[in-house]
């Protein structure tokens, strides 16, 4: 099965000085762009890098392979990188030390040692006048604080991708298990961390195959999707839908709307364990979770029938075969318990005494809305152009103010607020923010990333 991680480093620029220039110097650019990749990189993966690239570009051509000789090779680079483009106040740059910017920064992807190796392949078709401006955004990059973006154009946006990337290249790759019997709000939950409604979420069984969702650290509006049958990639959310499940164990890249997608994570769905109607559910859970090297594991609860003999048996099995590196018991639609019953440090301090009696130790418990988070989490980040039920954002947005019980950030260490607050900088959001952290969502994503 191909590797989808070969898919998930990308890079373009809103604000690049190539989308002001002319059709055929955009395609000059962008053909030696792709002969300079394919010196490194497979040569798909270099276009797929470059269809992401030129979308910001205003450019639609496909992007050729050149199969000029030496000499004429050296010509079009000198084309290129001797082209001035200009700025506010009358100021002229040439684009020679954007081009190794963008050279870098797509076919090294961040990592250092790659980059170097790159860069060694970059000279070898670059004449020596040039290779001064090569070291120069290497030692830039790497080696010392970049300064680039004030003396040749290294737009602040430009650098802050490449950070993203190079943090997300240098992360070490962590699984995050989800598991659950049935209907406990899991794949809501595993949506909810990524922002989007990937993951079958119906009221009954419908997780009936592994799904592994990978991190990517640059935003798109695309899907990639791989199974034994290929890759398939640039997918929109509506095709997406339909691969998932289409396979017994397959792989989603995508960018997550959440502090994990910084770091190298994969999120795996299983099947609920309990499904009476096809036992093959529990079997494909209990051979993943026994095999699998596990960073996380996160145990999805319901609030309202935790302890069932089914949380009983498969927690059982979890303590007597499955190895991870810690336990984070996720309880989940707490917005559906009633105010009038076991009040949430009730449900909490119950719960904790539960595991303790099945001799687990040394877990977290995660009080957590995930339908509550999903909903106010794609509100907050689309309101301009949300499309989805505002009434429901309502709702969750009365029932998070009005009951103080429902404060459930106060279960979880004390994240930075101001930072999400930040985020979302229309005053008028003040209030969605704040029942948005209420309803667990950001604190249990920080408690996830600190552990990943």
């Amino acid at each position: 099965m191909e590797d989808l991680r070969d898919y998930s480093i990308y890079y373009y620029s809103e604000d690049h000085p190539l989308k002001e220039e002319k059709k055929e110097f955009k395609k000059l650019y962008l053909n030696l762009l792709n002969h300079c990749g394919c010196l490194y990189l497979n040569k798909n993966i270099v276009r797929y890098k470059l269809n992401i690239f030129k979308e910001k570009l205003n450019f639609d051509d496909e992007i050729e392979e050149l199969n000029s000789d030496d000499k004429s090779l050296k010509r079009l680079f000198k084309k290129v990188l001797k082209q001035y483009f200009k700025l506010a106040r009358l100021k002229f740059y040439t684009y020679r030390y954007i081009f190794f910017f963008d050279c870098l920064v797509l076919f090294g992807e961040g990592n250092k040692r790659n980059t170097q190796i790159f860069m060694e392949e970059l000279k070898k078709i670059i004449v020596p006048l040039y290779h001064y401006e090569i070291d120069e955004v290497f030692k830039n990059l790497y080696l010392e604080k970049f300064n680039l973006d004030r003396k040749f154009f290294i737009s602040e946006e430009m650098l802050n991708k490449f950070n993203t990337i190079k943090r997300f290249s240098e992360s070490k790759e962590s699984n995050i298990v989800f598991t659950a019997t049935m209907s406990t709000g899991k794949s809501t939950l595993i949506n909810a961390i990524i922002g989007k409604e990937l993951a079958p979420s119906k009221a009954t069984a419908c997780t009936s195959n592994i799904t592994n969702f990978r991190a990517c650290p640059i935003e798109s509006n695309f899907y990639n999707y791989s199974d034994k049958n290929g890759v398939q990639i640039f997918l929109d959310l509506t095709d997406m839908k339909k691969f998932i499940g289409s396979s017994n164990y397959c792989y989603v890249n995508s960018y997550f709307n959440s502090i994990l997608s910084e770091k190298k994570v994969n999120i795996i769905d299983t099947p609920g364990v309990d499904y009476s109607i096809d036992t093959t559910h529990g079997d494909i859970t209990r051979n993943e979770l026994k095999n699998l090297n596990i960073d996380l594991l996160v145990y999805v609860m319901s609030a309202q029938n935790f302890g069932a003999k089914g949380d009983d048996e498969h927690l059982r099995f979890i303590r007597e075969n499955v190895k991870y590196k810690k336990l984070i018991l996720a309880i989940n639609m707490l917005d559906t318990s009633s105010s009038e019953d076991d009040s949430i440090l009730d449900i909490v301090s119950n719960i904790k005494k539960y595991l303790e009696k099945l001799k687990f130790k040394d877990f977290i418990i995660a009080p957590i809305s995930g339908r509550g988070g999903l909903v106010l989490k794609n509100y907050l980040n689309n309101y301009n152009s949300f499309k989805g039920d505002f009434e429901e954002v309502e709702y969750f947005k009365r029932k998070f103010t009005k009951r103080k019980d429902l404060e459930l950030a106060k279960f979880y260490p004390k994240i930075n607020e101001e930072f999400i607050l930040e985020k979302y900088k229309d005053r008028n959001l003040e209030e969605y923010l704040k029942v948005y952290i209420n309803t667990g969502l950001a604190s249990f994503e920080q408690i996830l990333y600190n552990f990943a």
